[in-house]
């Protein structure tokens, strides 16, 4: 059961200066998220970091981590998506909430130390039952690379999975670069042609470089020419452990603003529900 409040909370609204006469407010007490306090960690339930990357663009990572988080969700999990493929026009758009009220990473630009990963999760956007912490095409700079860590850092203390949507590597910042490398597990995206099988080997020794763990290949089909799913594995020398087959209707209900198709009969709902199965079998 998916035990984090399902309402959100409204988007903090712009705080006007204090008046000469008054001291200012601290930012911890106009935003309650910004600083951790009595019951704003869960240590007793699993959380870890998963990072998901392409190897080319236009790989569907964005999609990916989204039923990836939502999969989660529906098996028991606590999941927060989180969007650093920034500056961009965030991943609430691809999910069809770019509407929906709630925190985005410039209202958290004063979010350091030990952020209350608890009262995050309640003040973020939802798409279906997942937490979303999306960039936003009003404000697309990227956050401070201190935020983007200490507010990872507070989720994973509330005891939430964080599921890292991130760009190719020559995009990562400090930050994103930090997170890969402490990362539980790391996906990699990978379309069955040519180009999919570079782009992967590159991603694959950036990896390496950083320390990160092996990744593990999900292969995006259909396979247009001679690269199927076997292929790919004995090119990279790596295992798949999902490859969602093509679903006609993702662009339609993505242009709808529904997101996704993640049922669990659809291709990425199957594929997904395979993935969450082994991942609750990882170390």
């Amino acid at each position: 059961m998916d035990d984090a409040p399902t309402s959100t909370l409204a988007r903090p609204a712009a705080i006007p200066s204090a008046p000469a006469a008054e001291p200012p407010v601290p930012p911890a007490q106009r935003v309650p998220w910004l600083q951790a306090g009595p019951g704003a960690r869960a240590p007793g339930r699993d959380r870890r970091t998963i990072a998901v990357v392409g190897a080319c663009g236009g790989a569907g990572v964005s999609t990916l981590a989204a039923a990836l988080a939502q999969g989660l969700r529906r098996s028991g999990e606590g999941a927060v998506l989180i969007d650093l493929d920034l500056p961009g026009p965030g991943v609430d758009v691809l999910l069809g909430i770019e509407d929906e009220p709630g925190a985005r990473w410039p209202e958290l630009a004063a979010a350091r130390g030990d952020v209350d990963g608890l009262g995050l999760v309640a003040a973020l956007p939802r798409w279906r039952s997942v937490p979303v912490l999306s960039g936003t095409r009003l404000g697309p700079e990227r956050p401070d690379d201190a935020v983007v860590v200490d507010v990872c850092t507070g989720l994973l203390r509330a005891g939430e999975t964080v599921v890292l949507d991130l760009p190719c590597p020559g995009a990562w910042t400090a930050a994103s670069r930090m997170l890969v490398a402490a990362a539980d597990v790391v996906l990699l995206v990978t379309p069955c042609t040519a180009t999919g099988v570079a782009g992967a080997l590159a991603v694959r020794a950036a990896l390496a470089d950083l320390g990160a763990t092996e990744p593990w290949l999900v292969a995006r089909r259909p396979a247009p020419g001679r690269i199927d799913v076997a292929t790919l594995e004995d090119a990279l020398g790596l295992r798949v452990v999902a490859s969602p087959r093509w679903d006609p209707r993702l662009a339609a209900a993505t242009d709808r603003g529904d997101g996704p198709p993640v049922g669990r009969r659809t291709p990425l709902g199957r594929a997904v529900g395979a993935l969450v199965g082994v991942l609750a079998g990882a170390p």
